[in-house]
């Protein structure tokens, strides 16, 4: 999908439904399975594998006592997956243009910037975890709970200091508030599909409130 507005707005679409309903959840994930370039995702993140499994064994522990524990799972898998579809496809600097194009170039620049921070910081964080890998690897250390902890403080330790000097270079170059930016996007004809596909997917999410509410309106006919 190469329109950054209607990937943003298909994701916020596809979650909610996914976070309303179970059927929110399957339709959204037989979307996800339909548009977008699954093997490429879970090959560019390689802890959603990890990440899946960690939600399965919450899963099971909610049902074991007594909760929706496969609700649970498969919605957040949903939502995992959509998240991870948006990161994988994300290209340099569309997410400044969509602020930009959605909240103009004062505070709508101010939120792509950081829009734009975040997911910088977020592909350097999966590089960082790579190299602590491999220096692992190469050491023979296998990865255990044990030096978990240590990688993840060094990780943080890494982002905060990358944060820093970030800040201290967009003061350097006198940067104060907003810019002046001309957002430029480029869509295909899928992508309009993909779109109503997604506002489909909420539909069939919200079907059991409407039934909900079509049930009383006939309950409170029956009554008067």
């Amino acid at each position: 999908m190469q329109d950054v507005r209607i990937r943003i707005g298909a994701s916020a679409l596809l979650c909610y439904a996914a976070f309303l309903t179970l059927y929110g959840a399957i339709a959204a994930l037989l979307w996800w399975l339909l548009f977008t370039p699954r093997l490429r995702i879970i090959h560019r993140v390689r802890p959603v594998f990890g990440m899946i499994i960690m939600i399965g064994i919450l899963s099971v522990i909610l049902q074991a006592v007594g909760g929706s524990g496969i609700s649970y799972g498969i919605r957040m898998i949903t939502i995992l997956l959509i998240g991870l579809w948006l990161a994988a496809d994300y290209q340099h600097g569309e997410f400044l243009h969509f602020g930009v194009w959605l909240g103009g170039n004062r505070t709508g620049f101010e939120i792509g910037l950081v829009a734009e921070m975040a997911m910088q910081s977020f592909v350097t964080l999966f590089s960082d975890l790579d190299q602590i890998h491999m220096a692992l690897k190469l050491k023979g250390i296998p990865v255990t709970v044990k030096n978990i902890i240590p990688m993840a403080t060094l990780l943080i330790h890494k982002e905060l200091a990358r944060a820093k000097d970030n800040a201290e270079l967009l003061a350097v170059r006198g940067y104060h508030h907003g810019g002046t930016l001309k957002p430029v996007f480029v869509y295909e004809n899928m992508d309009i599909f993909a779109g109503l596909g997604a506002v489909l997917v909420l539909g069939i999410a919200l079907l059991p409130f409407v039934n909900f509410l079509y049930f009383d309106i006939e309950v409170f006919r029956g009554l008067l």
